[in-house]
């Protein structure tokens, strides 16, 4: 497949992992439902059954995309022998740029000039928010210009901290060492967590955990540090291709997620169990996934070309879908039967807004990133691999912290 047509298509790659595009479909779904039903939700509905707690704890889809960047990077890195006389470190961070910026930066600019109907953006020190929204500081500052911005603030620091925590794990000798290591920098955020939970005066609202314990860097490792200790344990020899020992993996962990998921509303009230030892459970799963995911190999995945399609979008449909919820939500409203004309809205509109978003700006930049790499390999490197980096964030209601 050449020329327009094959910048169009989403097939499949050679050396693409199926299941790794499954997990990242997962992982947005739970993030656009997760939204879509906070927009929709009444505040007085009242207690939370078993969908509606599925529907409320979908924020987990943002640990679920730590995770794979967690090991999608290290698995990089590990190719290109950082910490070796061979790892370009200007290189990496151009190629990473190359993903992740250009349409970050459009979607900012949208956002700013309102190009989002109906979506409110603050004009009070607008230009001091864009300042460090551009330089990644939004995990730690108010992500308040479109407030899932908050992850892309930790996954840049990740990007800066990872070669360094690759080449320290790496210098150890044997497998178990490096895995200490690793889970050396896992235990930080349980315990900067739980020494900032127990220094409040008064109970934790939602807002306050997501500004202190949920959105800044150093209380997300847990995941990032299990992605990183599936890719190590892979590059040891550890985790193998076993596509039937996978599937086991991967459907108790999709069974344990369910259920967890649909248990109850885990942020309703936030005691020291949710403050301090949920994310790590959580992160665990989400790793759990993630290696059965990696044991699979290249064993086909259920609705593959739909999986395919929904893991290639899946950063810019992270990048639109929430500044477009409060136009569906006012479409849905005028409509015979809102509930349903709203989920139609919302996910037509976001897939279609996310298309336009990926063919017009992040996909020229990915030909570019997969071009450089390709004039790299002819100069004797290996060539870099195709990794579809994607995350999603977290967020609330239209203005506010979920």
């Amino acid at each position: 497949m050449s020329g327009a047509s094959g910048y169009f298509a989403f097939s499949k790659r050679p050396g693409d992992n199926a299941w790794l595009d499954f997990v990242r479909a997962f992982a947005i779904a739970l993030v656009l439902l997760r939204h879509g039903h906070r927009a929709i939700a009444h505040p007085s509905d009242g207690a939370t059954d078993f969908v509606q707690a599925f529907l409320l704890n979908g924020w987990i889809g943002v640990d679920l995309f730590f995770v794979l960047s967690g090991y999608l990077i290290s698995r990089h890195l590990l190719r290109y022998g950082v910490g070796t006389g061979h790892f370009d470190f200007a290189r990496y961070l151009t190629m990473r740029a190359l993903r992740i910026v250009p349409a970050y930066f459009a979607v900012i600019a949208l956002v700013v000039a309102s190009a989002f109907p109906l979506y409110p953006v603050d004009s009070a020190h607008l230009g001091f928010r864009i300042a460090y929204h551009l330089v990644f500081l939004q995990d730690y500052l108010p992500s308040d210009i479109n407030v899932v911005f908050w992850s892309l603030g930790v996954e840049e620091k990740f990007y800066l901290l990872a070669p360094v925590l690759i080449w320290l794990a790496m210098t150890r000798g044997s497998l178990s060492r490096r895995m200490l290591v690793l889970l050396a920098v896992f235990a930080l955020s349980p315990i900067l967590r739980a020494a900032t939970y127990f220094l409040q005066a008064a109970p934790m609202s939602y807002e306050a955990f997501f500004t202190v314990l949920r959105s800044p860097f150093h209380a997300c490792l847990e995941p990032l540090m299990i992605g990183v200790a599936v890719a190590v344990a892979q590059h040891a020899g550890a985790v193998a291709v076993a596509p039937r020992k996978g599937a086991k993996v991967v459907v108790i962990a999709l069974v344990a997620l369910t259920l967890f998921l649909a248990s109850h509303e885990f942020m309703r009230e936030i005691g020291p169990f949710d403050a301090i030892a949920q994310p790590s459970i959580i992160a665990m799963l989400c790793g759990l996934l993630t290696l059965g995911a990696v044991m699979m190999g290249d064993a086909p995945a259920p609705f593959e070309p739909a999986v395919r399609v929904i893991a290639r979008l899946s950063y810019s449909l992270y990048l639109v879908h929430y500044p477009l919820l409060p136009i569906c939500v006012a479409i849905a409203r005028t409509a015979e039967f809102p509930l349903l004309s709203f989920w139609i809205t919302y996910l037509a509109v976001s897939f279609a807004v996310a298309c336009l978003l990926h063919f017009s700006v992040e996909k020229p930049f990915l030909v570019l990133k997969d071009r450089l790499a390709r004039d790299r390999s002819m100069g004797g490197t290996p060539q870099e691999p195709s990794e579809k980096k994607n995350m999603a964030p977290d967020t609330a209601v239209l203005t506010k912290p979920v």
